[in-house]
């Protein structure tokens, strides 16, 4: 399926939204991701094909990749990525991921299943899917986020903390490098929350794997982590 790009939203000085419109509709689960197919001369070893999270909730109706571009050694799909014109088409498959939540028993008023959020970086995106898809359901934000960072320029910033305001359950923490997220940072959250809450973790793949190690460590249990980790990224923990 061709999608087009029909606007480029600056983040922050290294990070673009970037969305598209299907001559279809396109159908995802908050947190999911796409495959995008974009050919071009010279490609690296990386190829004319990635994933990216939509980073956009399904009733936005449009497709929106958020990504960085990287200071130094740029990946070729990128570099053509933030170079293309409004306009310019490529192709996407099918969603696919299971890095989402599962609220079934959830209705207004309720007081939902209580969760965990680890976001390095640009490891943000599928958390913003999530929330405004919450949020536009009615339904509860029981959250604590943990957000590590490079800098202060938190990608998702204001419209995190207008959610934050009109869902009081809705609980943020930046980290800003040097300063990283620790075992008890987590576990400060979970005696928070509860010991039942789930914990998710988005970012670096190195960062994922390391979080992984450190909440198995704190003994939860497999079925109580979700991980989604995003290839060719400095390490944010």
């Amino acid at each position: 399926m061709k999608i087009e790009l029909v606007e480029k939203k600056r983040e922050t000085q290294s990070v673009t939204s970037f969305i598209f419109k299907s001559p279809t509709p396109v159908k995802w689960v908050a947190g999911q991701f796409l495959f995008y197919t974009f050919p071009h001369n010279n490609p690296d070893q990386r190829g004319v094909t990635r994933y990216f999270t939509v980073s956009s909730a399904p009733f936005e109706e449009h497709i929106m990749l958020t990504t960085k571009l990287a200071d130094k050694h740029p990946s070729s799909f990128k570099q053509k990525l933030f170079s293309s014109p409004i306009g310019m088409e490529l192709e996407v498959t099918d969603t696919d991921g299971d890095f989402t939540v599962d609220l079934p028993r959830s209705k207004a008023g309720d007081p939902g299943k209580k969760l965990i959020f680890i976001a390095g970086g640009i490891g943000i995106t599928p958390y913003r899917s999530i929330l405004l898809d919450l949020d536009h359901k009615n339904l509860p934000i029981n959250v604590t986020l943990l957000y590590a960072n490079h800098d202060n320029n938190f990608v998702f910033k204001e419209e995190l903390e207008t959610l934050a305001v009109t869902h009081p359950t809705f609980k943020i923490k930046y980290f800003v490098s040097p300063k990283h997220i620790e075992k008890e940072d987590i576990q400060e959250a979970i005696d928070e929350i509860t010991n039942e809450s789930m914990v998710y973790v988005s970012g670096p793949e190195v960062m994922t794997e390391a979080f992984e190690k450190t909440l198995k460590e704190m003994g939860l249990p497999e079925d109580r982590i979700k991980l989604d980790f995003f290839p060719g990224y400095d390490s944010i923990k």
